[in-house]
C-alpha cells in the first residue's frame, strides 16, 4: 500500500505531462487536431502509469523481466516509455497507411520517399520501441528492429515496386500478317526494292495502336490496408510472448491451496505456515511454443487471409471474400481457445494477435467487391 501511495505523485505528474507536453509532441508527430492530441496524450499517459505500477509491484514480488537483470529504474522507465511511444507510432501508421494522410514527399517513389518516411519521429519510435520490448520481454532486438522499421518502410517499398515502369505492349504479329505478306510479295515481284519494303514494314509496325495498360484489380483500398495492418500486428505479436507465468507465485498459490485443504481435514490447525518460494525469473510462452502447433496455425491462417487477394485473382470477389472470412473464423476460434486456456497469464503478444485478427475481420467485412 505504501508503495502505491509513493507512486501516486509521479503517476499524477506523468498524467499532467501527458496532457501538456505529449499533446504538443503528438500533434506535431501525428498531425492530429489539438483536442485529439490532448486525448491521445492523456490516454497514453494513463496507460503508462498503469504499466509503471504493474511492473513496479511485479519487481517487488520477485518477477524478472527480459534482460533488465532486476534493474528496477531501467525496467520501470521501459514500462513508461513503451505505451508513450507505441500508441502514437501505431496511430501514425494507421493514418498514413489506411487513412491516406500522406504528405507529397511521402508519396514520391524512391530515395526521396524513403527519406520522408524516415523522419525523426518515426526513427525515434522505431528505434526505442524494440529496446523497451527487449528490456521487458526479452525479445530479440534484431527481430524487433526489423519489424518496426519494416512497418515504417512498408509503403515506400510498395510504392517503389508499383511505380516500376512496365514493358511496352507488343503487338501481336497476326494482326498485320496479311499486310506484311503483300509487302513481301511486292518485294519478290521486284516491284519494290529492299529499302522500300523495310520502310513499309516499319510504317506498318508504328501504325499499330498500343494496347492500354491493364487496369489493376489489386488497388489498395482503405479496407484492404486495414487487413494488411492487421496481418502486420499478428506477425509482430507472434514474435512476442503470448503468456507470462510467474513460477514462484503459482507454486505459492498451489501450496496455499494444499494447506487450506489439509486444514479442512486436520481440526487442530497445527500445520506450519506456508513457506514463500521465490524462483529466479518467469516462464514466457511464445506462439510457436503453444501445444499442437496452434500458434503456427493462427499465424498461417491470418497471413493467408491477408495475402489471398493478391494471388487468387481468378476467384470471384464473393467467393474470395467467403474464403477469407472462413480462414479468419477458424483462426479466431483457435486464438480464443488458446486465450481461454490461460487467460490470467495473457501477455502483449496475445493482445497484438487479437488486435490483428480484429482489424482483418473488420476490414474484410467492410470491403466492397470490385466489379470484374
Amino acid at each position: 500500500m505504501n508503495q502505491g501511495i509513493g507512486l501516486a505523485v509521479p503517476i499524477a505528474a506523468l498524467i499532467v505531462f501527458g496532457i501538456i507536453g505529449e499533446s504538443f509532441a503528438y500533434r506535431r508527430y501525428t498531425g492530429l487536431k489539438h483536442w485529439q492530441s490532448v486525448l491521445l496524450g492523456f490516454f497514453s499517459a494513463v496507460l503508462a502509469g498503469i504499466f509503471c505500477i504493474y511492473y513496479h509491484d511485479a519487481l517487488h514480488q520477485g518477477h524478472q523481466f527480459g534482460h533488465s537483470n532486476d534493474d528496477e529504474p531501467l525496467t520501470v522507465c521501459a514500462s513508461i516509455l513503451l505505451p508513450l511511444l507505441a500508441i502514437p507510432f501505431l496511430v501514425q501508421l494507421y493514418r498514413k497507411l489506411i487513412g491516406d494522410q500522406l504528405t507529397e514527399a511521402e508519396k514520391i517513389p524512391g530515395r526521396d520517399g524513403v527519406r520522408a518516411w524516415l523522419g525523426i519521429g518515426n526513427v525515434i519510435c522505431a528505434a526505442l520501441i524494440p529496446v523497451c520490448v527487449w528490456l521487458l520481454f526479452g525479445t530479440s532486438l534484431t527481430m524487433m528492429f526489423t519489424l518496426t522499421f519494416g512497418l515504417v518502410l512498408l509503403y515506400p517499398v510498395f510504392n517503389y515496386v508499383s511505380a516500376a515502369p512496365s514493358p511496352a505492349p507488343i503487338a501481336a504479329p497476326e494482326n498485320l500478317s496479311a499486310e506484311r505478306e503483300k509487302v513481301l510479295q511486292l518485294l519478290e515481284a521486284e516491284k519494290i526494292n529492299a529499302d522500300e519494303s523495310a520502310e513499309l514494314l516499319n510504317a506498318l509496325g508504328q501504325s499499330v495502336p498500343s494496347r492500354p495498360p491493364p487496369v489493376s484489380e489489386m488497388e489498395l483500398s482503405p479496407q484492404r490496408k486495414m487487413v494488411l495492418l492487421g496481418a502486420a500486428l499478428l506477425l509482430l505479436g507472434f514474435f512476442l510472448p503470448w503468456f507470462t507465468i510467474n513460477q514462484g507465485a503459482e507454486m505459492n498459490k498451489m501450496i496455499s491451496n494444499l494447506q487450506q485443504g489439509m486444514n479442512g481435514i486436520v481440526t487442530d490447525n497445527s500445520l506450519p505456515p506456508v513457506p514463500q518460494i521465490n524462483f529466479s525469473g518467469t516462464v514466457q510462452v511464445h506462439a510457436g511454443d503453444v501445444a499442437h502447433g496452434l500458434g503456427w496455425w493462427i499465424l498461417a491462417l491470418g497471413i493467408a487471409a491477408a495475402v489471398l487477394p493478391f494471388f487468387a485473382t481468378n476467384l470471384q470477389a464473393q467467393v474470395q471474400k467467403k474464403v477469407i472470412l472462413a480462414a479468419l473464423a477458424v483462426g479466431a476460434f483457435l486464438l480464443v481457445y488458446v486465450l481461454s486456456d490461460a487467460l490470467r497469464f495473457v501477455s502483449i503478444g496475445m493482445i497484438l494477435a487479437l488486435a490483428g485478427y480484429a482489424l482483418e475481420v473488420v476490414g474484410t467485412l467492410k470491403e466492397q467487391p470490385v466489379a470484374r
